[in-house]
């Protein structure tokens, strides 16, 4: 018998396949009706991104200290 995460609930099925899918049509809408405003939105993420990374990196020097 194969062991659940959760008693009584089941992983898979065709929801989270629809749900991805409408996310995945929803950018992509967003990306041509508003594409300078995606272009901004993307720069956002990626420069968070590299200064979550930045941080970390000062956090493990300052471990190293």
């Amino acid at each position: 018998m194969a062991k659940q995460a959760f008693p009584g609930v089941q992983t898979g099925g065709i929801m989270p396949k629809l749900i991805g899918a409408a996310v995945t049509f929803a950018v992509l809408v967003l990306i041509v009706k508003h594409p300078a405003e995606s272009a901004v939105w993307v720069k956002g993420a990626f420069e968070l991104f590299i200064a979550l990374v930045n941080g970390m990196a000062q956090f493990f020097q300052g471990l190293m200290a």
